[in-house]
Protein backbone atom coordinates (compact mmCIF):
# COMPACT_ATOMS: atom_id res chain seq x y z
CA UNK A 1 0.00 0.00 0.00
CA UNK A 2 1.42 3.26 -1.33
CA UNK A 3 -0.21 5.65 1.99
CA UNK A 4 2.02 5.20 4.37
CA UNK A 5 5.54 5.43 2.09
CA UNK A 6 6.00 9.02 2.88
CA UNK A 7 3.65 10.29 5.03
CA UNK A 8 6.16 13.09 6.09
CA UNK A 9 6.38 14.34 2.49
CA UNK A 10 2.04 14.25 2.28
CA UNK A 11 1.50 16.21 5.58
CA UNK A 12 3.95 18.95 4.42
CA UNK A 13 1.99 19.29 1.06
CA UNK A 14 -0.79 19.59 3.19
CA UNK A 15 0.32 21.95 5.69
CA UNK A 16 1.24 24.18 2.49
CA UNK A 17 -2.58 23.61 0.80
CA UNK A 18 -3.78 24.63 4.31
CA UNK A 19 -1.15 27.53 4.48
CA UNK A 20 -2.66 29.10 0.90
CA UNK A 21 -5.90 28.21 2.17
CA UNK A 22 -5.95 30.42 5.18
CA UNK A 23 -6.35 33.96 3.83
CA UNK A 24 -9.35 32.90 1.96
CA UNK A 25 -10.90 31.72 6.25
CA UNK A 26 -9.53 35.25 7.16
CA UNK A 27 -11.97 37.27 9.10
CA UNK A 28 -11.62 41.25 7.81
CA UNK A 29 -10.29 43.19 10.78
CA UNK A 30 -12.58 46.35 9.39
CA UNK A 31 -16.21 44.30 9.72
CA UNK A 32 -18.09 44.87 12.96
CA UNK A 33 -18.30 42.03 15.53
CA UNK A 34 -21.78 41.01 14.60
CA UNK A 35 -21.18 41.16 10.74
CA UNK A 36 -17.70 39.20 11.06
CA UNK A 37 -20.02 36.23 13.33
CA UNK A 38 -22.19 36.34 10.38
CA UNK A 39 -20.00 35.70 7.69
CA UNK A 40 -18.14 32.72 10.00
CA UNK A 41 -20.86 31.21 10.65
CA UNK A 42 -22.51 31.85 7.56
CA UNK A 43 -19.49 30.51 5.38
CA UNK A 44 -19.55 27.29 7.26
CA UNK A 45 -23.35 27.24 7.22
CA UNK A 46 -23.01 27.61 3.10
CA UNK A 47 -19.81 24.30 3.57
CA UNK A 48 -22.38 22.17 5.03
CA UNK A 49 -25.12 23.27 2.30
CA UNK A 50 -22.66 21.66 -0.18
CA UNK A 51 -21.74 18.19 2.03
CA UNK A 52 -22.68 15.03 0.57
CA UNK A 53 -23.64 12.56 3.28
CA UNK A 54 -22.32 9.09 2.51
CA UNK A 55 -23.27 7.19 5.04
CA UNK A 56 -25.77 7.61 8.24
CA UNK A 57 -23.00 9.18 10.63
CA UNK A 58 -21.90 11.34 8.07
CA UNK A 59 -25.46 12.73 7.81
CA UNK A 60 -26.12 13.18 11.22
CA UNK A 61 -22.78 15.18 11.49
CA UNK A 62 -23.93 17.12 8.66
CA UNK A 63 -27.25 17.60 9.71
CA UNK A 64 -26.06 18.62 13.10
CA UNK A 65 -24.14 21.15 11.79
CA UNK A 66 -26.89 22.77 9.35
CA UNK A 67 -28.68 23.33 12.42
CA UNK A 68 -26.29 24.65 14.26
CA UNK A 69 -24.77 27.38 11.74
CA UNK A 70 -27.45 27.72 9.51
CA UNK A 71 -30.69 28.08 11.37
CA UNK A 72 -31.74 31.74 11.97
CA UNK A 73 -29.37 32.77 9.30
CA UNK A 74 -32.23 34.30 7.00
CA UNK A 75 -33.52 36.48 9.69
CA UNK A 76 -29.60 37.47 10.65
CA UNK A 77 -28.84 38.38 6.99
CA UNK A 78 -32.04 39.95 6.55
CA UNK A 79 -31.81 42.09 9.81
CA UNK A 80 -27.98 43.02 9.20
CA UNK A 81 -29.24 44.53 5.72
CA UNK A 82 -31.20 46.69 7.43
CA UNK A 83 -28.69 47.91 10.00
CA UNK A 84 -25.81 48.38 7.65
CA UNK A 85 -28.17 49.31 4.94
CA UNK A 86 -26.14 52.76 4.59
CA UNK A 87 -22.30 50.99 4.09
CA UNK A 88 -22.01 50.30 1.04
CA UNK A 89 -18.92 47.74 1.87
CA UNK A 90 -20.64 46.20 4.42
CA UNK A 91 -23.61 45.57 2.02
CA UNK A 92 -21.35 44.24 -0.91
CA UNK A 93 -19.93 41.80 1.68
CA UNK A 94 -23.61 40.91 2.95
CA UNK A 95 -25.18 40.68 -0.50
CA UNK A 96 -23.33 37.36 -1.78
CA UNK A 97 -25.00 35.50 0.82
CA UNK A 98 -28.66 33.95 -0.81
CA UNK A 99 -31.30 35.61 1.34
CA UNK A 100 -33.65 32.73 2.03
CA UNK A 101 -32.13 29.63 2.73
CA UNK A 102 -34.21 28.05 5.25
CA UNK A 103 -37.17 27.86 2.82
CA UNK A 104 -39.72 29.24 4.69
CA UNK A 105 -39.99 32.12 2.48
CA UNK A 106 -39.30 34.65 5.62
CA UNK A 107 -36.43 36.50 4.88
CA UNK A 108 -36.19 40.22 4.03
Amino acid sequence: MMMGRHPAKRAGIALALMGFAAPLFAQQPSLPDDVSAFVSRRDGCDHFRGEEATDHDRRAQIEEALNRLCRGSDADLARLKRQYSGNKAIMTILERYEPDIEGDGAAD
